[in-house]
């Protein structure tokens, strides 16, 4: 096995594993017992089992593979599991991890995802394994997650206020990701990627507004509101406050900025949020 992908059965994941599919390449995925992964439709020998919390159960799933993905969730726990996948890989002679990280991570940051991804970055570089470092702006994906009340009300809710985000569609990521684990020529790069525009949360409603013919508004609402909001939804306390943190640092931390590493590694212009607004219509009521 050639390729192994971490995190398969997540948004990001899924999509990777869709697209070495299409490309037949040799890779399998590492998944927990209780992982469903029966919607990726994989050959039993393509699920190596594995537990981020056992180092010995990562070095058996890691053996014999060249280039691994790794992708962990938000989690209290994502800094030591990372730690954990680095002396697994280095036991079971991987060659390269591509680990997807985020825009703009910093140690400084005021959001623990940030820094969690800033002070892991650096650990895969100080590794001595080859890695790839993919690190996207937040997705335009994320407005999915907002239907619910722009369906039922018109409007859809966050803390951006009028910070402009250059937002990326989740599949020039993927791309991106792809390339990494099947080319060679990525290693000791960091992809830092965006879309091709920056638009504060306002211009995204009146793009979806143009695009689906219903009248869509932005309303902002504070940390705490959003917070809230995602407890009641079910989220989590813990995860709650991790991502009103994350939205908010969102608006301090310089995600304005717009990279050409779409162009550049793909050789095509990234995905327009534009474009996308035209595929999310189709879920607009």
């Amino acid at each position: 096995m050639k390729i192994l992908v971490l995190g398969a059965t997540g948004n990001t994941g899924s999509l990777i594993v869709n697209q070495l599919k299409e490309k037949q390449e040799d890779f399998g995925i590492m998944a927990t017992k209780n992982s469903d992964v029966t919607k990726l439709g994989l050959q039993e020998n393509q699920i190596r089992i594995g537990d981020f919390n056992d180092i010995n159960s990562l070095v058996a799933a890691f053996k014999g593979v060249e280039k691994i993905y790794v992708l962990t969730p938000i989690h209290p726990k994502a800094q030591e599991w990372v730690e954990n996948i680095v002396s697994a890989a280095k036991a079971a002679n991987v060659k390269h991890l591509v680990k997807q990280s985020g825009f703009k991570a910093r140690k400084d940051a005021q959001s623990g995802p940030i820094r969690v991804h800033a002070i892991t970055d650096e650990l895969i570089k100080n590794s001595g394994l080859d890695y790839t470092l993919i690190q996207p702006n937040m997705f335009f994906q994320y407005f999915y997650l907002n239907l619910e009340t722009i369906n039922a009300e018109g409007n859809f809710y966050s803390c951006f206020g009028d910070t402009a985000l250059s937002l990326v569609d989740i599949n020039d990521v993927v791309a991106i990701a792809v390339k990494a684990l099947t080319e060679d020529g990525h290693a000791g790069e960091t992809y830092c990627i965006t879309g091709p525009d920056a638009f504060t949360s306002t211009q995204h409603a009146a793009l979806l507004t143009e695009a689906s013919g219903k009248q869509i508004n932005y309303v902002n609402i504070s940390k705490e509101a959003l917070i809230e909001a995602y407890k009641q939804g079910g989220l989590g306390d813990w995860l709650a406050v991790e991502f009103g943190e994350m939205f908010e640092w969102f608006t301090v931390g310089d995600y304005t900025s717009v990279t050409n590493t779409v162009e550049e590694v793909l050789g095509r212009k990234p995905r327009s949020f534009v474009e996308f607004s035209q595929e999310l219509t189709h879920s607009i009521a």
